[in-house]
């Protein structure tokens, strides 16, 4: 990924004075303020923003680090993991809208009105959108009351939210060059990377080597699971037991957590099974072989971790963006690409074909992973924070 200095001042865009210096000045000497983050409903959204909180945290103790979202579970879970300061709005997935358009209008009617009250009670210094329909009130709201608003978008394709809600924005930073061409023209965009938490970017000055005798297969469906991806995982190993040797790690989701451990029982498979990780810098440390969904914020933690991998874009994803995450991790040399077939025994053949030639060929899982390590960017939180730093780096949409 070209996150050098130069490709930043391509889409630099000198600000409006006093802008970007006096806000974070502010914080700088030390005074109270808060720092408001909105959306979530995926660990794919939050986790970007936690990483972030974690820089501007340790440069800036003083300020309160404030995450508005989703009541979804596993935006509970992650922000509670994290230890944040949380408030739930009323929001509702654009989902609802077919199935019940009054609920979906009610409940993000009062989601913008209690987004108003958030605003004016903290009084952010700025509000960092993190993505996803969670995000839209803040954003409206602080817009509406005159505060700063940067955006993050973490996919190389920018989700609908983004593409709406940048026009409300002073700078929107991205992760992929590419991003820039779905973008409006006239929105100020910077390539800064995508931010991982301090303990998975510290992975990226680690051996690229495991440190265990067992052989490890890793697999990540994505903090919400994917069922598709599953089952392809379990029926390949089913039908070819050159896995038994090998120890398999496998977040499941919470649907399928119980079945799928029946099923490495039955199949006398070595296996660690969760429906969702914690402590991600340690599984990775142990995998030598990872196949994993494409969100944008997993494809940035395996950079950082930097291990071979076989990517399952999944196929519902809104303009198929984790293909095109995929693609751009796949270009580098960093991983393969499998299409997920409609049913798991077609899932499972394309699977063992990327799969078979890695498993006793070293050397080539190690070019991958050195491939993955180059295409990482492990200070993209620092790079966000010195931008909001820097004066020349933000400007307000004509």
């Amino acid at each position: 990924m070209d996150t050098s200095a130069a490709a930043l001042a391509v889409t630099s865009i000198s600000p409006p004075a006093g802008w970007a210096g006096p806000l974070l000045a502010e914080a700088a000497r030390g005074q109270r303020g808060v720092f408001l983050f909105a959306g979530g409903g995926t660990g794919g959204h939050l986790f970007p923003g936690i990483a972030l909180a974690e820089a501007l945290q340790a440069r800036y103790p003083a300020v309160r680090m404030v995450f508005a979202g989703s009541d979804r579970p596993i935006e509970r879970r992650i922000v509670e993991s994290a230890g944040v300061e949380h408030h739930i709005l009323s929001t509702a997935s654009p989902a609802l809208c077919r199935r019940r358009p009054d609920q979906f209008v009610w409940r993000n009617w009062r989601a913008v009105v209690e987004a108003r009250r958030l605003v004016k009670r903290e009084r952010p210094q700025i509000v960092i959108g993190l993505g996803g329909f969670a995000s839209a009130p803040v954003i409206w709201a602080a817009y509406r009351s005159r505060v700063p608003v940067v955006l993050l978008e973490q996919n190389a394709v920018p989700g609908r939210a983004t593409c709406w809600l940048s026009r409300f924005a002073r700078v929107v930073c991205t992760a992929f060059d590419e991003t820039i061409d779905w973008l409006p023209r006239h929105v100020p965009t910077l390539v800064c990377g995508n931010p991982v938490r301090k303990s998975i970017a510290a992975l990226h000055a680690e051996p690229l080597e495991t440190q265990q005798a067992q052989r490890c297969l890793l697999v990540l469906g994505g903090s919400q699971g994917a069922d598709g991806l599953n089952m392809g995982v379990v029926e390949m190993l089913r039908q070819h037991p050159e896995f038994r040797t090998w120890k398999v790690i496998h977040q499941t989701g919470p649907r399928q957590l119980e079945s799928i451990r029946t099923t490495y029982h039955e199949l006398q498979q070595p296996a660690l099974v969760a429906d969702f990780f914690e402590e991600m810098p340690d599984i990775y440390r142990q995998a030598d072989l990872i196949i994993s969904r494409a969100g944008a914020t997993t494809v940035a933690e395996l950079a950082c971790a930097g291990r071979a991998t076989v990517l399952v874009p999944y196929p519902q994803a809104t303009d198929n963006h984790q293909r095109v995450n995929a693609d751009a991790f796949a270009r580098q040399g960093a991983a393969l690409v499998v299409e997920q077939a409609l049913a798991s025994p077609q899932t499972a053949e394309r699977l063992w074909t990327a799969v078979a030639p890695l498993l006793d060929d070293g050397p080539r899982r190690r070019r991958m992973a050195k491939a993955a390590r180059d295409f990482a960017c492990p200070d993209a939180a620092q790079r966000i924070v010195n931008l909001l730093q820097a004066e020349q780096s933000m400007a307000v949409p004509a």
